[in-house]
């Protein structure tokens, strides 16, 4: 009788041994995926061995209330909602890099021309098509001078 019962003692120790060190190790990450300061991560597994349940209520209590990914989601969510209407009308020239506007026809720093405008919806076209795909207007395409001079002769 006397080693059932010493075998129930032992091995209910053994499950709160565990228990008391998953319920540490469970602090420690938390708390690691909630701050970045070493010192909130000590005190959060210091309180979880010294005062098994009591410092699980403490920590909880105390610890930061979004994770570190919840709080990068929150500040990525702010910024998108932040940018103005200009500021996604904006892209980078493709000869010189710099910021334009997304209905530019050729680029006020360098002059590079990558569009033209439909002469009858007005609305910028690429260079070399042959029909405006807003209105179905037909294009003139430029021919190259020196390919217009050879055509003369």
């Amino acid at each position: 009788m006397l080693d059932k019962f010493g075998s129930i003692i032992i091995i209910g120790g053994l499950y709160g041994l565990v228990l008391w060190g998953a319920l540490a190790y469970w602090a420690l990450k938390d708390a690691q995926s909630r701050t970045e300061n070493p010192t909130f991560h000590f005190f959060a597994l210091g309180v979880n061995l010294l005062f098994p349940l009591l410092g699980l209520l403490v920590y909880v209590l105390v610890r930061p209330s979004v994770t570190l990914a919840e709080y990068r989601s929150l500040e990525m969510e702010a910024e998108a909602l932040s940018h103005t209407a200009s500021e996604e009308n904006m892209r980078p020239c493709p000869a010189c890099g710099r910021e334009i506007e997304h209905d530019f026809v050729l680029c006020p720093y360098c002059q590079t021309r990558f569009a033209k405008r439909c002469p009858d919806c007005h609305k910028a076209v690429r260079l070399g098509w042959r029909l405006c795909p807003y209105c179905a207007a037909t294009l003139e395409v430029a021919v190259p001078r020196a390919a217009a001079g050879q055509s003369r002769r």
